[in-house]
């Protein structure tokens, strides 16, 4: 776990693991936010993961065109950031010509990257969308965390009004528990407050997320009935079913999902 203050954002506490369990824990939640239920406004709009707990990737993207992935492997984090037209040629200099849609275009968000977190650079690249005119792989900040050590954008802009998907990226660092914050934009961060009765669903997706970060886990009846008290769109209902089962989470009975 490591502090350090960003400018106009205040504190971060960076920890490996806690960033994982967020992710997992957004993920959950942004999928159980598609049954009908009274959920509301989950932290992530729009996210999308690949790997497992050891090696893998969080795609978060607000639905919008901003965005920002965390990726990890054993010894630390990656983060990568974007703001709509605010990729590597606005913001991190990259000439055109120097345009290879791989990794070299945003190596400059994560300066001085430890060799130890090449593994989870890549795959953070490999989620991040691709400029329509030029072809340049789309991040304008980022971050990196290896055991005692920090590094990145993230921690050099001294302008906010300069630092695009800076606030996407300082989001991790301000955890609640295992709970990431909304990203208002403008470099606000916050919590909103749950409503009482959407408690017990949290309690579940608490529940949940506790049980995936063992291993495969299977939905219970009881928390299936209080998580979709009514019938689901069919096709709804088989979208957040393929997603889930991505982060391991199957339905009671773990039915055969037909591939997309």
């Amino acid at each position: 776990m490591i502090e350090r203050t960003v400018p106009y954002l205040g504190k971060l506490v960076l920890d490996r693991d806690a960033i994982v369990r967020a992710a997992l824990r957004a993920y959950v939640e942004c999928y159980f936010a598609e049954l009908p239920n009274r959920l509301g406004l989950p932290s992530v709009a729009l996210g999308n993961w690949i790997g497992d707990l050891r090696l893998g990737a969080f795609f978060n993207d607000n639905g919008c065109g901003d965005y920002e992935v965390v990726a990890w492997n054993a010894f630390g984090v990656v983060g990568l950031a974007c703001d709509l037209g605010c990729g590597p040629i606005e913001q991190l200099g990259l000439e055109i010509d120097a345009v290879t849609g791989g990794p070299d275009d945003v190596h400059g968000a994560v300066p001085d990257l430890p060799p130890e977190l090449e593994s989870a650079f890549l795959l953070a690249v490999s989620m991040l969308e691709v400029g329509a005119d030029h072809g340049e792989k789309q991040a304008g900040a980022g971050f990196w965390l290896c055991g005692d050590q920090v590094g990145g954008t993230l921690f050099l802009f001294e302008e906010l009004s300069e630092a695009w998907g800076v606030d996407r990226l300082a989001a991790w660092g301000m955890l609640r528990g295992d709970r990431l914050p909304h990203v208002c934009g403008a470099g606000e961060i916050r919590f909103y407050p749950d409503e009482p009765e959407v408690a017990p669903i949290h309690a579940i997706i608490d529940a949940v997320t506790a049980r995936a970060l063992v291993g495969p886990t299977e939905l219970t009846p009881d928390e299936l009935a209080t998580l979709c008290p009514k019938l689901p769109d069919p096709e709804r209902l088989l979208h957040a079913q393929r997603k889930l089962q991505k982060a391991g989470i199957t339905w009671p009975g773990s039915p055969e999902i037909p591939p997309e």
